[in-house]
């Protein structure tokens, strides 16, 4: 299984970037095609693991998120390897949004 890194920049403090991602992960699993699922579970104070369900398959995210960017790895399942680009796309994309917006 590949693990492709990823880092997306920002500016908040830890605990707001980090109340932020959180409040996203539903917002996220709505965003997936039907029958697509996201677990999330956060680890310590700066890490969290999202095991994102599509097409049969798991997409492992393991990030940490510093005072300058949130960074990780995308575990991209070999059947999906081929959509590794665009799910690394759509992982940064998701996580920017979920930065940009507030937690409420």
């Amino acid at each position: 299984m590949p693990h492709v890194p990823f880092s997306v920049p920002h500016s908040l403090p830890v605990p707001e970037a980090a109340a932020r991602l959180l409040a996203g992960v539903p917002k996220l699993e709505k965003a997936l095609p039907p029958g697509g699922h996201v677990t999330a579970e956060q680890i310590g104070d700066d890490g969290m693991r999202l095991d994102i369900g599509v097409m049969g398959q798991t997409i492992v995210v393991e990030s940490q998120l510093t005072p300058e960017a949130v960074q990780g790895t995308i575990a991209v399942p070999m059947m999906l390897t081929m959509m590794k680009g665009q799910i690394v796309q759509m992982v940064e994309s998701s996580v920017a949004k979920m930065l940009a917006k507030g937690a409420a």
